[in-house]
């Protein structure tokens, strides 16, 4: 379970960590002495938590079901959508992370990274890549994932001196980005940019937004909760390769140089579905 994985890493961190849901306090004791479950589960029996905090997933009300599907619906009736708050030592809300879907969750890392906190630093593996215009940092927020996670691809860029490439703004240069090429069923999300500076452009009398000092590309993505996809995630030992590109255009104070494709990768270890 990736929660249990990350509560050493989240403690070291100086951060707690608990879980709440609908389900009775017995359900929630057997689950966790069978999975080695460490860290608090609070029980929200008949969700009156879950309804105060404006969560409580109205789609799975059984009084609004057909009548082949109502009890179905009762059984799983008080499912919140899937969240985590983030609160300060004085119990106030500081972030909250929601997916749109109840079987998708952000994965810790990957919170981590959109909070810039100290659990976002680049990973141990990273990948290294350099060309005559920039450096680059490669990495994933998690190495191991399974149907429903939502990760983040990470790439920390560094122009080399006296250059610079393109943010987002009013302007016909090559914005760097990532685009996601495989697997096809990736669940693409949208790149989050640094605030950018401004560069004036002399010869052509123009100012646009660039970088020029190291910045940050987070882009996240969803690997969505299929059959197939948690067929393949079973296979002992089997592995998911996402690939991307790298795209930008790099300019010095003289040149502007052709636009860039940079293939870049991240292999992956697939986590099995809890399924009992």
């Amino acid at each position: 379970m990736e929660l249990q994985s990350r509560y050493d890493d989240l403690q070291g961190s100086g951060l707690g960590l608990a879980v709440i849901t609908y389900d009775p306090t017995t359900t929630l004791s057997q689950f966790a002495g069978a999975r080695g479950i460490t860290f608090p589960l609070l029980s929200d029996a008949g969700s009156a938590t879950i309804r105060e905090y404006g969560l409580l997933n109205e789609e799975m009300n059984p009084d609004r079901a057909p009548e082949e599907r109502r009890e179905l619906m009762q059984r799983l009736y008080g499912i919140p959508y899937p969240g985590t708050f983030i609160l300060d030592p004085d119990g106030r809300v500081t972030a909250r992370f929601f997916e749109a879907a109840y079987q998708e969750r952000s994965t810790v890392s990957s919170i981590a990274v959109r909070l810039g906190g100290a659990a976002a630093g680049a990973a141990p593996d990273a990948t290294r890549i350099e060309t005559e215009h920039l450096e680059a940092i490669v990495w994933a927020t998690d190495d191991v994932v399974a149907p429903g996670n939502r990760l983040s691809l990470v790439v920390d860029v560094t122009p080399k001196p006296d250059m610079h490439v393109y943010a987002p703004g009013d302007h016909a240069y090559r914005v760097i980005r990532l685009r996601m090429t495989a697997p096809d069923f990736l669940q693409s999300l949208d790149v989050t940019y640094p605030p950018s500076g401004m560069y004036h452009f002399e010869p052509l009398d123009e100012t646009v937004p660039v970088y020029e000092e190291t910045f940050r590309l987070v882009h996240d993505v969803t690997i969505p909760m299929r059959p197939d996809i948690a067929e393949m995630a079973s296979e002992p030992g089997s592995t998911v390769r996402i690939e991307a590109v790298l795209e930008y255009q790099a300019c010095d104070h003289e040149i502007c140089y052709l636009p860039q494709a940079l293939p870049l990768s991240w292999d992956l270890s697939w986590r099995a579905l809890i399924r009992d």
